[in-house]
């Protein structure tokens, strides 16, 4: 088999807005090749500095001559990992990339974080999200639970690298019409529009009942 190559998109975030919907079913395409997990190498400075790009492209292992390949790392736009430090490191070492961001109305993207960080034992049972945000300045908060929707910020540094090679995605319209935001993600990597999984809507549903279980 031939070593597998860097990726040339992903999936950037946001935390909570249906970035794992989107990675799954990129990945049923025959074209597209997409890991199965997070991998969070460029906002991890042990891997990104440590491991290097040998380590990251052996994350792709899986890959079987896939034109696309990408990942999906919610904590790549989160406004706490410095975005303007990942998209150099991104943009340095893959020229070309494609970039893909899907967002969330940023009051139910801070309720489902504090769901999540309490079913994964982050947060005491019973926190309530707005004596959470009342008492933690968010510059400050280690989970991120308010300026992981501050996607203004995040963006503009991938914005002003990337330009139109990142597409920005709403979670509504993932909601409302499942199959327009697929096609328009499949557009922008350059993959065919004529494939769509058999279950884009149930794993679309299934995503608003265990979101608790995927970030």
């Amino acid at each position: 088999m031939p070593e597998p190559p860097l990726p040339n998109f992903l999936v950037i975030g946001a935390q909570k807005s249906a970035t794992r919907w989107l990675r799954l079913n990129l990945g049923r395409h025959p074209e597209v090749f997409a890991a199965d997990h997070e991998i969070g190498f460029f906002n991890d400075i042990g891997r990104y500095e440590g491991a290097g790009p040998q380590w990251y492209r052996e994350q792709f292992s899986g890959w079987a001559g896939e034109p696309q390949v990408g990942e999906a790392t919610p904590g790549y736009m989160f406004w706490r990992h410095h975005p303007d430090r990942l998209a150099a490191r991104i943009d340095e070492t893959l020229p070309g990339v494609r970039l893909i961001a899907i967002l969330r109305n940023p009051v139910d993207r801070t309720q489902s974080a504090v769901v999540h960080h309490i079913e994964f034992g982050a947060l005491p049972v019973g926190t309530g999200v707005l004596d959470y945000v009342r008492a933690m300045d968010p510059r400050e908060d280690p989970l991120g639970i308010v300026s992981g929707g501050w996607y203004a910020a995040s963006l503009e540094p991938f914005a002003a690298r990337f330009g139109d090679r990142l597409l920005v995605l709403l979670h509504d319209d993932a909601d409302e019409d499942p199959r327009g935001v697929y096609n328009a993600a499949l557009r922008h990597l350059g993959a065919a529009t004529d494939f769509v999984p058999a279950d884009l809507e149930r794993v679309r549903s299934e995503e608003h009942t265990s979101e608790l279980q995927s970030p």
